[in-house]
């Protein structure tokens, strides 16, 4: 939530690490393989070792950057690349070398180098959009490798990808691809049904933060499609959609603030309510992260249509205490000194004002300003591996994605607000999550905040549960750690679905088959 991780392309960050190495190398053997998470089947090396999803590496040791990554996002290719740049340390895209016509898909082609810390790696980058989704297959080499690793890796893998088409047909339950509208825009999703004709209870998934798909795809784990896939088992239809220009839906995400995406939500209910295989009666709302701030606003609305509300790691009070709790806690994790830590909340003081004010030329030079200050309180460890040798450098890399990640709309309105006065208004049940182990939403201050509210409120079928040994995703972990999302099993603990599924069948009646 807030701007701390987004679920695409996991690669990013693995780039110019290490010390190049050229000696050559006999050309991999290239094996089959599915790639699930990302929804693509193809060819990669054999022997080479993943090391994230959709991301592979030649050899094990620090010296050897040489990296595979083949993934894909719900993104236009311009959305993509334009993601992309900050990251390579480009401030425009690179022309495009060519295409390539592949048996599934057409591939635009482009090659460039980066340079940082005296270390020169080599990219090659192909990029293809199908339906709403962007294919990626990227390879890094060192210098003087590229040619070779070209014709025995990239060509070879990029002419072999194709989307993975997924067989619903052994499911215990129906999957329909649907359509429906709010205000001008069409929003594209998937309703999960149980057997019969209903009418069944339904759920609608809302998602976190940034651009999301409808199954919430974060750091290699579906969090959505799970959760629809068990609920629908136990008699619960599930309704998931893409996001506003995300996937297959029209519109645009980044203009879009917590008001519109709360209309999708509503836009979701009436559509289903219109149906005669759900329960007009029986629909509910879970959100997760910011999703969660939604569920309160429709809580707060009679006339949402909401019959129940989830709120799944949702902020418990306004944005601005939630992003400066989530940096001291982020950073205390991450070792920050205790200076470093006043520098980044003395900096987010002052530049949330500015950022409400949308004066971005007043923000650039604030972060700017902060981060050449800040190279001061690194350690050498931490200038080491920054890949950079000087205050300004270490400023123009870690800023050049600074203006991109505040200057959304969903972003900017929630810094103002504070869901206590909605939940002191929902007369609907509520069930608030929260893991034992969130950095990003943690229990404290969140968790009390809502139970003060339903308390103002005298809602009193609203249960707070903090699930034991979880993250921000309710994964079992042991640190909570952001960096450790993708490296866990891309599942949840033991009792997270458990909770969600007998809550909702206590307050809903399953239609029998």
């Amino acid at each position: 939530m807030l701007k701390t991780l987004k679920n695409v392309f996991l690669f990013l960050g693995m780039l110019l690490l290490g010390a190049a190495v050229t000696a050559a190398q006999d050309a991999p053997v290239l094996t089959p393989f599915t790639d699930e998470v990302f929804g693509v089947q193809g060819l990669t090396p054999e022997g080479w070792t993943r090391i994230q999803a959709g991301v592979y590496a030649r050899g094990s040791g620090a010296r050897d950057v040489v990296l595979l990554a083949v993934q894909s996002a719900p993104l236009s290719s311009d959305a993509l690349m334009t993601a992309l740049l900050p990251q390579f340390g480009l401030s425009a895209a690179p022309e495009s070398t060519g295409r390539l016509e592949s048996p599934a898909l057409e591939w635009h082609l482009y090659q460039f180098s980066v340079t940082q810390a005296g270390i020169t790696l080599e990219v090659d980058l192909a990029l293809a959009e199908q339906t709403g989704t962007t294919y990626i297959v990227l390879v890094q080499s060192g210098e003087g490798e590229r040619e070779t690793l070209a014709e025995s890796v990239f060509f070879p893998v990029v002419e072999s990808i194709q989307p993975l088409i997924e067989d619903t047909s052994a499911l215990p339950y129906g999957v329909e691809e649907v359509a429906f509208e709010s205000g001008t825009i069409t929003l594209a999703g998937t309703l999960t049904l149980p057997p019969g004709g209903g009418p069944h209870p339904a759920v609608v998934l809302l998602t976190g933060s940034g651009p999301q798909d409808r199954d919430e795809q974060v750091a290699g784990f579906r969090v959505f499609r799970v959760i629809a896939d068990a609920l629908t088992r136990r008699g619960i239809a599930v309704l998931r959609f893409d996001d506003r220009g995300v996937g297959a839906s029209t519109g645009d995400w980044a203009s879009a603030d917590l008001s519109a995406f709360a209309d999708d939500a509503r836009a979701a209910i009436h559509y289903l309510g219109l149906r005669e295989d759900i329960d007009a009666e029986q629909i509910g709302v879970l959100g997760h992260s910011i999703g969660g701030a939604l569920t309160a606003i429709l809580g707060a609305d009679p006339a949402s249509g909401a019959a129940f509300l989830i709120s799944m790691a949702g902020p418990g009070v306004d944005g601005r205490e939630t992003l400066l709790e989530q940096n001291r806690v982020l950073l205390t994790q991450q070792g920050a000194s205790s200076a470093q830590i006043d520098s980044q909340i003395a900096f987010l003081q002052a530049a949330l004002p500015q950022i409400e004010a949308r004066d971005w030329d007043a923000y650039k030079q604030l972060l700017h300003d902060t981060l050449v200050e800040q190279w001061d309180l690194l350690s050498e460890e931490q200038r080491a591996a920054s890949g950079v040798s000087s205050a300004e450098e270490f400023a123009e890399a870690v800023g050049a994605n600074g203006l991109a990640s505040v200057s959304n709309e969903e972003f900017i309105s929630l810094l103002s607000y504070d869901p206590a006065p909605d939940w002191e208004k929902t007369r609907v049940p509520v069930l608030a999550l929260y893991g034992e182990f969130d950095l990003q939403v943690p229990p404290s201050p969140h968790a009390p905040a809502l139970e003060a509210a339903f308390a103002a409120g005298g809602n009193a079928d609203a249960t707070v549960v903090i699930i034991a040994g979880a993250n921000h995703l309710f994964q079992h972990t042991a640190t909570g750690a952001i960096e450790e999302y993708s490296q866990l099993p891309p599942e949840f603990t033991a009792d997270f679905l458990p909770t969600i599924a007998d809550w909702i069948l206590e307050r809903v009646m399953v239609a029998t088959p």
